[in-house]
């Protein structure tokens, strides 16, 4: 009888060290989870003010409602390797505390211009700066600049209604008249 209680208990010990390490008692709620990397909730707000900031609603749509934040978060799950995607998600994370050091004023603080300004003042002044401003913290940016304007151009908004992309080349002519109204694809 005790040895039947004994095997039953230490079944269900055994059942709970497995199941434990899949537990995350973090404060933050994981919102996004993929291959290698898990994002939280306010790590994907940061992501898309950052992305609007860099390509802005305007006259065409902007990144945010492209969602090219989420080609952001693919691209860097997919395509670094470890060692900078610790890199990145460092930068990630203590991205407004840099931001701040840097200006003086939250991220949060500041108007879609203010925040373009800044940024591009901090890639312009990465090579003499580089003392000041955190490694890490410029790598996020021109990490999350490259993949946001990689994911803009491939959209299928960009590529069907800004510049079309024929699926199938078309008629070579010789002599065409250039339509100054005709929308073409640069990079066809």
């Amino acid at each position: 009888m005790d040895r039947r209680k004994a095997l039953r208990n230490l079944g269900i010990l055994t059942s709970g060290i497995v199941l434990l390490p899949s537990c995350d008692f973090s404060k933050e709620k994981v919102s996004l989870v993929l291959n290698k990397l898990s994002i939280t909730t306010s790590q994907e707000e940061l992501m898309k003010e950052l992305v609007a900031t860099i390509l802005p609603e305007g006259e065409i749509s902007g990144a945010v409602s492209l969602m090219v934040q989420d080609f952001v978060w693919i691209m860097v799950d997919d395509c670094l390797d470890p060692a900078l995607q610790e890199s990145y998600l460092t930068g990630l994370s203590n991205f407004k505390k840099d931001f701040k050091n840097v200006e003086g004023k939250s991220f949060d603080s500041l108007d879609m211009d203010k925040r373009a300004k800044v940024l591009g003042l901090i890639e312009a002044s990465k090579e003499n700066a580089a003392e000041k401003i955190n490694e890490d913290f410029l790598s996020f940016i021109e990490i999350t600049k490259e993949f946001a304007i990689l994911g803009y151009m491939q959209s299928e908004y960009m590529m069907t209604e800004i510049m079309p992309y024929p699926l199938i080349p078309g008629t070579y002519g010789t002599c065409e008249t250039i339509d100054p109204n005709k929308r073409i694809n640069i990079n066809a």
